[in-house]
């Protein structure tokens, strides 16, 4: 998704709420009291209420926005400036933003919101790829990952101040394409494709 399929899609702070609610009503609701996963939705209040024992629960009730005072807006253009790769005229970086850059990015005074925010998302996001296992016919190319060490330094017999030292690290894996048993068919796709050190 685009800036401008965004803005499309997300123009108003009420269609981010209608929107994170229909994603709520997917996976469902259940209530903290009694357990019971029905519940009434009482539009005025942007809560639903349990059809068992009546107890309220807010939209953000159990969801990563608990407790915090951040619009739905402001929450959404930070989940799309974290997950989308960054265009310039001259080059494309899939570096980032850091939680400073959110913060000017969304035009928002205090820093510790969006530090807490921005936290809250990477957590929920590395939490979604452990759920991930490789499967089928897996290829990569190499790649250069650069890591912070001070083991390195150590090595070249750097110490005190400036000890931790940067390096690229290249990571190379090689795959063949096998046939499928049953459908005799070679496939080359891997759906997804996670590295831990």
């Amino acid at each position: 998704m685009n800036i401008f399929s965004f803005t499309a899609h997300f123009d108003r702070e009420e269609t981010c709420r209608l929107h994170f609610k229909s994603e709520r009503d997917r996976v469902g609701i259940k209530c903290y009291r009694c357990g019971h996963d029905k519940h009434y939705w009482i539009k005025n209040r942007w809560s639903y209420e349990c059809e068992s024992c009546r107890s309220r629960i807010s939209l953000r009730s159990g969801a990563i926005m608990q407790s915090s005072k951040l619009s739905f807006m402001t929450w959404y253009k930070a989940m799309f400036l974290m997950t989308t790769t960054t265009t310039t005229t001259t080059t494309t970086t899939k570096k980032g933003f850091s939680s400073k850059e959110n913060q000017k990015q969304l035009g928002l005074k205090r820093y510790e919101p969006v530090w807490a925010m921005v936290h809250k998302l990477r957590k929920a996001m590395g939490n979604r790829d452990d759920r991930y296992t490789l499967e089928g016919m897996i290829e990569m190319d190499e790649g250069y990952f650069t890591i912070e060490s001070s083991e390195i330094e150590q090595q070249k017999g750097i110490r005190g101040r400036g000890a931790f030292g940067k390096q690229n690290v290249m990571i190379i894996a090689e795959s063949t394409p096998l046939e499928d048993p049953t459908t005799q068919k070679k496939d080359r796709q891997c759906p997804y494709f996670k590295a831990k050190v």
